[in-house]
């Protein structure tokens, strides 16, 4: 959830974990619901119906319940965001699909968002072509016209700043001793031609593009 709201680009969709979560809120759920109309006193004697000593525990189980729901549907809310902010930028992914350094839409987006991506591109492209651009000489007409000195592509902000946690992997072997005595990660700033020591359990302000893969590994967290 952090990752995802502080990272600049969309990161893969974690299907497994998603799907693990739903089902045990829908699960959390029901047995709420159940707990609450007695259903489980009257078929599995498992616990009795509320009374005013047991109530207690219904709304924390509840409140505990919404929490979590809190946290799923900002996900999926700051996701979306994404999903129509770089709706351009996705159909380029797309279409480069072949390139192996470029994730597949099928693994960046979950099922659903990318039915909705394709539903609102399309949407959106033919408002855009019956408003405006069918107005505009043949060579004005592209949208997704990279060059010059404007591109009307909006991309995410690879070299935007961001604090990162590095927690590391156990036995990794791009592990190195640092200057300090602790394992670390070197990255490379090519800007400024240096390179810089992550040591593990340290805090830092990076650019995005420096981190990326480390936290597609996993290794580092953003917060």
């Amino acid at each position: 959830w952090r990752n995802e709201r502080c990272s600049p680009e969309l990161l893969p969709y974690p299907s497994l974990l998603m799907s693990r979560m739903l089902r045990r809120v829908q699960e959390q759920m029901d047995h709420i619901e159940n707990v609450s109309m007695g259903f489980l006193e009257e078929y599995e004697s498992l616990e009795p119906a509320p009374t005013p000593n047991n109530k207690l525990q219904l709304l924390c189980m509840e409140a505990e319940l919404e929490r979590v729901k809190f946290v799923i549907r900002s996900y999926l809310r700051c996701r979306l965001n994404k999903v129509d902010k770089y709706m351009l930028y996705l159909r380029q992914l797309n279409d480069n699909e072949d390139d192996p350094g470029i994730t597949p839409l099928n693994e960046l987006l979950s099922s659903h968002e990318l039915h909705y991506h394709e539903k609102h591109s399309a949407i959106l492209l033919k408002l855009l072509n019956n408003s405006i651009l069918k107005h505009m000489p043949p060579e004005l007409q592209a949208i997704n016209d990279t060059e010059g000195s404007v591109s009307m592509v909006d991309e995410p902000n690879w070299n935007k700043f961001v604090f990162i946690y590095v927690k590391g992997i156990p036995n990794d072997p791009l592990l190195e001793e640092g200057e300090s005595g602790k394992p670390c990660y070197t990255v490379s700033i090519s800007d400024l031609n240096e390179d810089v020591e992550l040591s593990i359990g340290g805090i830092y302000v990076m650019p995005y593009s420096v981190i990326r893969d480390l936290l597609m590994q996993e290794k580092i967290e953003l917060i």
